[in-house]
């Protein structure tokens, strides 16, 4: 790689355990050894070629207190040296902390996966000495290496106010692909829509707090579907390498009924309770993997300019039961107020029906949520967008009878941009302050998307 002036702080990744490593595997013709007198001009070859550096070994490496044969590798082909690593320390990191010093490949060998393997060699030798985790410094514009350390287990640290968004711009160059995402409220209370944009693991999509009928607000005024919500994103927008899509959706399932158990909810009575509802995806090289619950929605657009409803609406029907006794009630006479009395047995009942045969699937901290959730996956082949959208974008047309309304929302949000859509439903919804041209639960919902793009 060609030398390029260092600007800004460089990155710091960290491997917080290296007791998990994976095997080291060479591939034919490559062997990996330390050092031995006489690699002094392999070693400055290499870091010459590699990064444009002038450096002198003994000046760099054997004058440095740190130094050991064994904690200098290379990998050669034919014997001679074409990569090399250093397993090395810095007391700035810690006592127990490793440091991985002075990556570099031959550039004639260079896409044979060396720095991959050096590397992983590096860490080896590490936990061999009793380290227990390492550490690494990089470059922004070091893109190749920074996907190497993403695949070790590295995770960024961010140790500079800068960091956060250059990490953000590094994700979008490895990804191959645009992430657009926008939440707005719906009113004058807290958002309880939640955006996931992972770009570490890949990993996009929302979500939809579900409040208690009994309107609940800890002591700093968060209501429970607000909690749901951003417990859920926070699990899902971790940057634990290992994170399984699912698991984290039921971890955070888990963890929502201890935080109601120690909020005194009471758990048998699935309307007293908190809950979120969900549409993520994740992307992998080949497939597309989704979880998704409620009335979040994920579609895919094609090459071919086809649209993919990939998940339902499951709380549809009941929503549509809810409206007509609604407009039955008011149109009977009866007063804002005595329409709410009335229809509390029934949301009570569509309640009940979370995670059941009869009903939906909801993160309200059931352990059935595991068998209602969906999941899956699906292929990547000529696909061109991934759009996750919770019900606040399409609240206004979900009971439409038109065939066509999912092609027609996504073609809209294609030409408009997403906040000029919303901004549209927010001029619409106000319009329509009664909510009797579209029926509906609420003047306003939340709103949130995020769009995938692959089209570079």
């Amino acid at each position: 790689m060609m030398n390029q002036e260092r600007l800004l702080p460089q990155f710091v990744m960290e491997r917080a355990d290296l007791a998990d490593l994976p095997e080291l595997e060479l591939s034919p013709g490559y062997e990996l050894r330390y050092y031995q007198p006489g690699d002094e001009k392999h070693w400055e070859q290499i870091v010459q070629l590699a990064f444009g550096w002038q450096k002198d070994f003994h000046k760099a490496i054997a004058n440095d207190p740190f130094f050991k044969p064994e904690r200098v590798l290379f990998i050669c082909y034919n014997d001679k040296p074409v990569a090399t690593a250093c397993a090395w320390y810095e007391e700035k990191f810690g006592e127990h902390c490793g440091y991985v010093h002075m990556v570099g490949v031959h550039p004639e060998h260079s896409g044979k996966g060396l720095g991959y393997s050096v590397s992983l060699a590096v860490l080896q030798q590490m936990r061999s000495e009793g380290f227990d985790r390492a550490v690494l410094e990089t470059d922004d514009f070091r893109l190749s290496a920074i996907k190497i350390y993403l695949r070790l287990g590295f995770k960024p640290t961010y140790i500079h106010d800068n960091h956060a968004g250059r990490w953000d711009q590094v994700y979008r160059q490895l990804n191959n692909f645009n992430v657009q995402s926008h939440t707005r409220a719906g009113g004058s209370k807290p958002n309880e829509d939640a955006l996931v944009v992972n770009h570490a693991n890949q990993i996009y999509g929302v979500i939809d707090g579900v409040s208690s009928m009994m309107g609940y607000k800890d002591d700093q005024g968060r209501s429970g579907g607000y909690i749901a919500a951003q417990l859920l994103a926070s699990a899902l927008n971790a940057q634990d390498a290992s994170l399984d899509l699912r698991e984290a959706v039921l971890t955070a399932n888990r963890k929502l009924r201890e935080n109601m158990t120690e909020a005194n909810v009471d758990l048998s009575c699935k309307w007293k309770m908190w809950g979120a509802v969900f549409a993520v995806v994740r992307v992998h090289e080949k497939h597309i993997e989704y979880v998704q619950s409620g009335d979040c929605m994920l579609f895919i657009h094609y090459t071919d300019n086809s649209l993919r409803v990939l998940t339902r609406n499951q709380v549809a029907y009941f929503d549509q039961l809810t409206l007509n006794k609604k407009k039955e009630l008011e149109e009977s006479g009866l007063s804002k107020e005595q329409v709410y009395e009335e229809l509390f047995p029934l949301s009570i009942t569509n309640r009940n029906r979370a995670n059941t045969l009869e009903g939906y699937s909801v993160m309200n901290g059931e352990p059935e949520l595991e068998h209602y959730m969906e999941y899956g996956h699906t292929s990547r082949a000529n696909v061109s967008k991934i759009y996750a959208v919770s019900d606040g974008m399409f609240h206004l047309i979900e009971h439409n009878d038109d065939p066509n309304k999912w092609e027609t929302m996504i073609q809209d949000l294609n030409v408009q941009g997403i906040e000029a859509y919303s901004d549209q439903l927010c001029h619409i919804e106000s319009q329509d302050p009664l909510c009797t041209h579209y029926a509906r639960h609420k003047v306003s919902d939340d709103k949130s998307v995020v769009i995938v793009d692959f089209n570079l």
